[in-house]
């Protein structure tokens, strides 16, 4: 049926049925939704990125070598001349006897 062009045609329309109203209405109070969350989203991206703690080198704590570069991001060539020794796989976490799982695949378990 589309919308009225005229705000005064809205209200008391033969072109609404009462259908097409509580469709319109259903429609601007999600959007009112959506618009609010977007501004709870905004700001905390905002405080966030003033007040909020500065990440360290490796975050995650991940084992894989891009987070031993000496660089993060790794820049062109990552590790200079020496590549490092590997030993373990890149998501080995179950190493026995180890305090903790995160272990760089470049240090050594029974460090």
């Amino acid at each position: 049926m589309g919308v009225p062009r005229r705000y005064y045609e809205i209200i008391d329309s033969d072109l609404n049925s009462a259908s097409t109203m509580s469709l319109n209405q259903f429609i601007t109070i999600m959007t009112l939704i959506v618009g609010i969350s977007q501004l709870i989203f905004f700001y905390n991206i905002i405080i966030s990125a003033k007040l909020g703690k500065k990440a360290g080198k490796n975050p995650w704590e991940a084992n894989s070598l891009e987070w031993q570069t000496p660089d993060v991001p790794p820049t062109h060539g990552n590790f200079g001349k020496e590549l490092p020794i590997v030993y373990r796989w890149a998501y080995d976490f179950n190493v026995p006897g180890a305090p903790k799982d995160y272990i760089p695949q470049n240090i050594p378990a029974n460090k």
